[in-house]
């Protein structure tokens, strides 16, 4: 990122979700001119799904080639794989289960049905893809229940 940080407002959370789509696709498909690949680092909540909703809508996700995107969480809900509140869960049903994703550059965070083990190596990455610059962080309990 270059220059100052730039504050926007927009008037409601769909516009502002559809306005972070149109710059997001631009810098992916920025990405992927300048060094063949993308990666982004996703988040759930309302605006993090609101995003990947307006992403999936948006016309020009067809400029996005998905097959050279790596996707990243910067968070997760330690729960079993396919609950509702993991933020992977909830991104497959926003977004990635509608677009030509590699399967291999998609890396979620393990859920707590595993497999997970702790002094396992690093996961491999596709060719052509930078090492992860990522600290995992994991929430252990559902919002309800903190």
């Amino acid at each position: 990122m270059t220059g100052a940080p730039q504050l926007v407002v927009h008037r409601d959370k769909e516009l502002m979700a559809r306005a972070a789509a149109a710059r997001l696709i631009t810098k992916i498909v920025d990405a992927q001119s300048a060094r063949g690949y993308a990666s982004v680092v996703l988040t759930g909540g309302r605006n993090g799904n609101g995003l990947l909703a307006a992403l999936a809508a948006s016309p020009a996700r067809d400029a996005v080639d998905w097959s050279r995107l790596d996707l990243w969480w910067g968070d997760e809900r330690f729960l079993p794989d396919g609950d509702p509140e993991r933020n992977y869960t909830q991104a497959r049903a926003a977004l990635l289960d509608a677009v030509p994703l590699n399967p291999a550059r998609v890396h979620p965070m393990p859920a707590s049905d595993g497999p997970y083990e702790v002094d396992a190596p690093p996961r491999s990455t596709p060719p052509n893809s930078p090492p992860p610059r990522v600290r995992r962080t994991t929430a252990r309990c559902r919002p309800s229940t903190c």
